[in-house]
């Protein structure tokens, strides 16, 4: 007989989750708040030529990235309750993230150097959540979904710099 691990969200798990998987989960939907945030003033500071490509290149960006974010809050508030979306720590830590990028580069460096920060943060939340035997089949999918869209900006902006 098979003994399976329980993870994080189902039912039967046991509460609290580790605070490192909190920790992880809870920046890695802070980043993706702070990028929407990015990619909506991108948007709007879109110029030069091909400045209509661009406006809808990051319109693109930014468009998909609250389905993203929602997924990930709704699955953060059942593993670990509604404080760890509470919106001053989440809006500071978003603050914190669009420093980061922030810089003398232009539009485009700054996205591809925020997509490469997530793909980094992904990285380390798969690992941390893996490691900790709290990783549900539905966290996995959603990890891997999420590295593979985001994939696709980096090449966009890529392509985009060249």
């Amino acid at each position: 007989m098979h003994k399976s691990k329980r993870a994080i969200g189902s039912r039967t798990a046991a509460r609290p989750a580790s605070e490192k998987s909190q920790a992880i989960l809870t920046d890695l939907l802070a980043c993706l708040r702070a990028l929407q945030v990015h990619y909506y003033t991108a948007h709007w500071q879109a110029k030069g030529d091909p400045y209509y490509a661009d406006h809808i290149l990051f319109e693109r960006m930014y468009d998909a990235l609250p389905d993203e974010f929602d997924t990930l809050a709704e699955k953060c508030v059942a593993y670990f309750g509604g404080g760890c979306v509470e919106a001053v720590a989440q809006v500071s830590r978003m603050a914190l993230f669009l420093e980061h990028w922030d810089g003398g580069e232009g539009l485009y460096e700054r996205s591809l150097n925020a997509e490469e920060d997530l793909q980094v943060l992904l990285e380390a939340a798969y690992h941390i959540v893996d490691e900790k035997g709290e990783m549900s089949l539905g966290l996995d999918d959603y990890l891997m979904a999420l590295a593979n869209a985001h994939e696709t900006n980096i090449y966009l902006l890529q392509q985009r710099l060249r």
